[in-house]
């Protein structure tokens, strides 16, 4: 099995944007190794110069 998205597997007149998708998550994965630890490691330290947050995962509290 391989750790790609097979991009082949899409509609032939299948969705452009999510092939763009699948290339960009495979290239993020190849560059860091597929290594889940390594990609993550990345994200925070990238998060951390942007200043910006990535993802909150802090539980929304909605109003009833």
């Amino acid at each position: 099995m391989s750790k790609t998205t097979d991009i082949q597997t899409a509609k032939p007149t299948g969705d452009v944007v999510l092939q763009e998708i699948w290339r960009i998550k495979d290239e993020l994965s190849a560059a860091r190794g597929h290594d889940i630890d390594r990609l993550f490691d990345d994200l925070r330290r990238r998060e951390k110069q942007s200043g910006h947050r990535v993802v909150n995962l802090q539980r929304k509290h909605r109003k009833a």
